[in-house]
C-alpha cells in the first residue's frame, strides 16, 4: 500500500517521507506519513483479502497558510479516491498541532490528516 500511496501523493507532495524526515532538515513543506493501524477484513471463511489501514499525514511547514494549502492538494487528492489496490480512500479527521517540540515561537506549523485507506493485502 505504501508504494502506491506514495505515487497517487507525489503530484501534489513531492518532499513525502515514510516514518520520519531526514535530520538534514528537508525544504518545506514537506509530508511524513504514518501507518497507525491496519486491520484485516474477514468473513465466515476466513480472510476478504483486504484491509483497512489508518494513515497520519503530517504536513510541516513555515506558515500556516502553506501547511493547509499543501493539506487541502493531499485532501483533494485522496479523498473518495479509488482505483488499482484502492477500494476507497476517506479523509477521517483534520486537526493542527504544533510544529517539533512546542517550545519554540519560530518553529513549523503543522497540519495532520488521518486517513482510512481500504486497500487488497499485500
Amino acid at each position: 500500500m505504501e508504494p502506491e500511496l506514495t505515487a497517487l501523493l507525489s503530484p501534489v507532495a513531492p518532499r513525502l517521507y515514510w516514518g520520519r524526515a531526514p535530520q538534514d532538515a528537508p525544504a518545506r513543506p514537506y509530508v511524513v506519513l504514518s501507518r497507525v493501524s491496519g486491520i484485516r477484513e474477514y468473513h465466515m471463511r476466513g480472510p476478504d483479502g483486504l484491509v483497512t489501514s489508518r494513515v497520519q499525514i503530517d504536513v510541516y511547514a513555515n506558515t500556516y497558510i502553506s501547511a493547509h494549502g499543501t493539506g487541502n492538494a493531499i485532501i483533494d487528492a485522496l479523498s473518495g479516491h479509488h482505483g488499482g489496490i484502492f477500494q476507497a480512500i476517506f479523509i477521517d479527521s483534520q486537526r493542527d498541532l504544533t510544529g517539533i517540540d512546542g517550545s519554540d515561537p519560530s518553529e513549523l506549523f503543522r497540519l495532520s490528516i488521518d486517513v482510512m485507506v481500504h486497500h487488497k493485502s499485500a
